[in-house]
């Protein structure tokens, strides 16, 4: 994950993360978890409100926080993971 990491992507890795289901790797992500619906104006402009906010399964809240990775991505964790990956398509 990175800073482009946003919204419906944000919640399945904090849902991963939260669950124990992945280690996360990279870093903080954009932080969108607003849930915004449009209303038509007049005129033919549309105007977003915020209605809710998103959360994760254990209640964190991801708008202006993001997720914060298990793993910062700096360049040994990219390499073992890319060791592992590699791995698995030997089966």
């Amino acid at each position: 994950v990175d800073g482009g990491t946003m919204s419906a992507a944000e919640l399945l890795t904090g849902a991963l993360q939260d669950r124990g289901r992945a280690v996360v790797v990279g870093s903080r992500t954009f932080g969108k978890g607003s849930v915004q619906m449009p209303s038509r104006l007049p005129g033919g402009s549309v105007a977003e409100l915020t209605v809710g906010h998103y959360r994760t399964p254990s209640g964190r809240a991801v708008d202006g926080r993001g997720i914060t990775p298990d793993l910062d991505a700096d360049q040994q964790v990219v390499e073992r993971a890319e060791t592992v990956l590699s791995g698995l398509g030997d089966s």
